[in-house]
C-alpha cells in the first residue's frame, strides 16, 4: 500500500500547489471474485479489481468531487489541472469546508475483525467446492432451476486531506447465495433464494444455504390472495430492514433541509411506540459497518437515534449542519442495533396469534415528505400461532408515523447480515388489501 499512499500524497500536493486552497484524497484500491454453479456446472467465473482515486477540490469557495484509476503522475497531473479549471466554473459554496481539526479522528486504526488477513490465500478450488457442495443440497423433482453463486471482495481504503487527516479502513466480505425456482400448481413458477456473508472465509457457513433456499420456495407453492382487513402482521428479519429504511431517510440532514421528511421538526416528540429502541453504536467488534471515523474524516461515536420511541437525534453531516446551521451529529449510519423482545421469531408469530406473515416486498414506495406507504407483500396466513397457507398478491399500505405507533414487540434473533441489525417486527392494526 505505500506506493499507493504515495500516488495519493502526490495528488494532494499537486492540487494545493496548483490553485486549490484545501483537497481531499480518497484512494479505494480492491478485488473481487465470482464462482457461479448453475444447474450442476461451473456456469461462470468473474475476477476483477482496481484503484480508483476521488480528490475533492476547494477552490476559490467553489467545489467539485473528480475521480480516475489512471494513477500515472503525468496523467494525474493533466486531470486534476482540468478539475482545478473546471471548480472555478462553479458557483461559489460558502458552506463547503474541511472539518474543524478537532473533530477529526486520531489514534490506532482498527478493523474490528472485518479484515481476513488470509484473503489472498484462499483457494480457488476450495471456493468451487464449497458451491458445489451448497448446490448439492437443492434436490427435489420440482426444481426448474437452481443457482448457488459464491463472491468475495477486499476493499482498502485511504483518505488524506490538507486540514491534517490521515487514515486507512480495510475490509473483506464472504458471501454465498442460493437462488431456485420449482414447478408449482398449474402455470405457477414460485422463487426464492438464501444467502449469508461473514468477514472472514473461515467463519463463512458451508451448509444449510441451499437447503433453506429449497425450503422457502416450496412453500410458497399454491400462494393465493386472502381477504382484506386489519391484520395483526409479523415481518420476517430477512425482510424488515425495507420498512426501517424509510424511517432513516426521513432522519438525513439532506430531507430535513429539502422539507422532504415526514419526521421534520418532530425531534424530542414520540414517532413510535415504546418498543422501538436504536442505537447507532460504529464501536463494535465483527460487526459489519464497525468504524472509527465517517467520509469526512471525522470520529464517530455511540448516537442514540430511538429511544423507546422519542425521536432522540437526526442524521445531520458536517456539511449540512452548515448549511442548515444547526449542531452536527453524523452524515451515515454505522451499526443499527435495536432492543429485543423475549422471544425468536416463531415465538412471535405464536404470539401473534392469527395475521401475516411477510417474507417478501414485491414493489411499491413510501412517500418521504407524508408518510404514506403501499407495498407488495408475499408471506403466509396464521392461524392460532400456526402458518396455515402461503399467500401472494398483496398490498400493504398505511401511514409511517400510524405504523411504527403500531409497533406491539420484536424477536431476538436480528439478521447478523447487515450493518442494521434488525429483528422481526410485530405490527398491529395493519392494512392489507
Amino acid at each position: 500500500m505505500k506506493k499507493e499512499k504515495e500516488i495519493a500524497q502526490y495528488a494532494l500536493d499537486y492540487a494545493l500547489k496548483n490553485g486549490c486552497q484545501h483537497a481531499k484524497v480518497v484512494l479505494a484500491m480492491g478485488e473481487e471474485n465470482e464462482v457461479e454453479v448453475r444447474d450442476g456446472k461451473v456456469n461462470r467465473l468473474h475476477h476483477s479489481g482496481g484503484c480508483q482515486l476521488t480528490l475533492s477540490l476547494y477552490v476559490d469557495g467553489s467545489y467539485s468531487s473528480i475521480s480516475t484509476n489512471r494513477l500515472d503522475r503525468e496523467e494525474l497531473a493533466r486531470f486534476i489541472d482540468k478539475g482545478i479549471i473546471s471548480t472555478r466554473y462553479l458557483a461559489a459554496d460558502p458552506y463547503r469546508c474541511l472539518p474543524e481539526k478537532e473533530l477529526y479522528y486520531s489514534g490506532e486504526g482498527n478493523d474490528f475483525g472485518l479484515l481476513d488477513e488470509g484473503y489472498d490465500g484462499v483457494d480457488m478450488d476450495e471456493k468451487i467446492g464449497v458451491t458445489r457442495a451448497i448446490f448439492d443440497e437443492i434436490v427435489d423433482e420440482r426444481v426448474i432451476s437452481a443457482s448457488v453463486m459464491l463472491g468475495d471482495n477486499v476493499v482498502r481504503d485511504y483518505m488524506v486531506d490538507s486540514g491534517g487527516f490521515e487514515g486507512d479502513m480495510c475490509r473483506s466480505q464472504f458471501a454465498v447465495s442460493a437462488q431456485v425456482c420449482v414447478s408449482g400448481e398449474g402455470d405457477e413458477r414460485p422463487e426464492d433464494y438464501a444467502f449469508v456473508t461473514s468477514a472472514l472465509w473461515q467463519g463463512l457457513k458451508r451448509e444449510g444455504v441451499g437447503t433453506d433456499a429449497l425450503s422457502r420456495v416450496v412453500g410458497k407453492i399454491g400462494a393465493s390472495r386472502i381477504d382484506s382487513g386489519v391484520y395483526s402482521v409479523v415481518v420476517d428479519r430477512r425482510v424488515a430492514a425495507q420498512l426501517v429504511s424509510p424511517l432513516l431517510s426521513a432522519l438525513k440532514g439532506e430531507a430535513l433541509h429539502m422539507k422532504s421528511s415526514f419526521l421534520l421538526d418532530r425531534k424530542g416528540e414520540k414517532i413510535a411506540s415504546d418498543v422501538l429502541t436504536i442505537v447507532d453504536n460504529p464501536h463494535q467488534e465483527g460487526k459489519i459497518g464497525a468504524r472509527l471515523f465517517d467520509r469526512d474524516g471525522i470520529a464517530v461515536r455511540e448516537m442514540k437515534v430511538v429511544e423507546k420511541g422519542v425521536l432522540c437525534d437526526y442524521y445531520i453531516s458536517h456539511y449540512m449542519s452548515k448549511k442548515m446551521g444547526v449542531e452536527m451529529t453524523r452524515g451515515i449510519t454505522t451499526v443499527l442495533d435495536f432492543e429485543h423482545g423475549m422471544c425468536d421469531t416463531a415465538g412471535l408469530i405464536a404470539k401473534m396469534g392469527t395475521g401475516v406473515l411477510v417474507t417478501g416486498f414485491n414493489g411499491g414506495n413510501c412517500n418521504g415528505t407524508t408518510g404514506d406507504f403501499s407495498y407488495g407483500i408475499e408471506g403466509y396466513w396464521v392461524e392460532n400461532g400456526v402458518i396455515v397457507k402461503p399467500i401472494s398478491e398483496m398490498l400493504m399500505t398505511g401511514n409511517m408515523l400510524e405504523f411504527w405507533m403500531n409497533l406491539v414487540d420484536t424477536s431476538n434473533d436480528p439478521m447478523r447480515y447487515s450493518a442494521w441489525n434488525v429483528p422481526s417486527l410485530l405490527f398491529a392494526g395493519v392494512v392489507v388489501n
